[in-house]
């Protein structure tokens, strides 16, 4: 409604911390983002930019990718590269200096997303492991954040992590959809990981999920992110999401941290 929108127009500025912004171009069957900020602007006027994550071949890819384009066209679009758990088994040695090429480029503020899905298994558990080891080693060389996909899997990532990262390393954890015990284990071993929020802690089904957020994360820890074109909010009309829908996502952590809308956002934008 337009005084849902008024009252949007006055919430800080925040940042959609991981999407994918070209699989929202195939959604909304347009080449052009200004179609999709048209969107994100009518519902969040707020909205001051979006991490992109771009993590299968084909979207690295020279000829087909279009995150050159993105991150060059002067739009709040910033980078992060790797290859996602399902596309493990097509990880290669010419993909991994893609993705090394790819960070070069001034607006890629991070390595991922890659990890760990025992719950789809989309590549062999085996190879998932050692292109998951890989990539966080490559991030530590490279002195980039990683971006870290963990569904099924809460044990295994923590032990590459440890393995692989200093205990000081900038990790974000996309998604988070584990409980309480993965991320208290998670913070006591890495003080700089973050936990990013998707729409769905909003689901009816995530009761772990919130239990996390209220009694165990704290504010300063918290990113807000869509997963967009995936995980539309509960409550949001419509079958696909865009970095617009990350007030909804903010209310509902709000009310679970017990504090305004207003100051979980000001604190997410600080964390990012």
């Amino acid at each position: 409604s337009s005084v849902e929108t008024r009252n949007s127009a006055s919430l800080p500025k925040f940042v959609d911390t991981h999407c994918h912004v070209e699989y929202l171009l195939e959604k909304f069957r347009t080449s052009s983002f200004d179609v999709i900020a048209k969107k994100i602007k009518a519902m969040s006027p707020s909205f001051e930019a979006c991490i992109s994550n771009f993590c299968d071949p084909a979207s690295l890819s020279p000829s087909f990718g279009v995150w050159r384009d993105l991150l060059d066209a002067d739009i709040g679009i910033y980078g992060c590269f790797g290859i996602h758990p399902h596309q493990a088994k097509n990880y290669s040695d010419s993909v991994e200096e893609r993705i090394i090429e790819c960070l070069s480029h001034e607006k890629a503020l991070a390595w991922g997303e890659c990890g760990l899905d025992f719950h789809y298994n989309q590549s062999p558990k085996d190879i998932q492991l050692q292109v998951f080891e890989r990539q966080a080693r490559k991030a530590v060389e490279l002195g980039k954040p990683l971006v870290v996909h963990s569904r099924k899997a809460a044990e295994d990532t923590l032990r590459i992590l440890k393995d692989t990262l200093p205990q000081d390393w900038k990790v974000h954890i996309h998604c988070f959809t584990d409980d309480t015990k993965a991320a208290q284990n998670i913070m006591d071993h890495f003080p700089n990981a973050f936990f990013g929020f998707t729409g769905v802690v909003t689901y009816s089904s995530s009761g772990d999920i919130s239990d996390a957020v209220r009694d165990v994360i704290p504010l300063n820890r918290i990113l807000l992110e869509t997963d967009a074109p995936y995980m539309v909010p509960d409550g949001v009309s419509g079958k696909i999401s865009h970095p617009g829908m990350c007030v909804q996502t903010a209310k509902y952590i709000a009310k679970l941290k017990g504090v305004t809308t207003e100051e979980l956002l000001i604190q997410c934008r600080s964390n990012t």
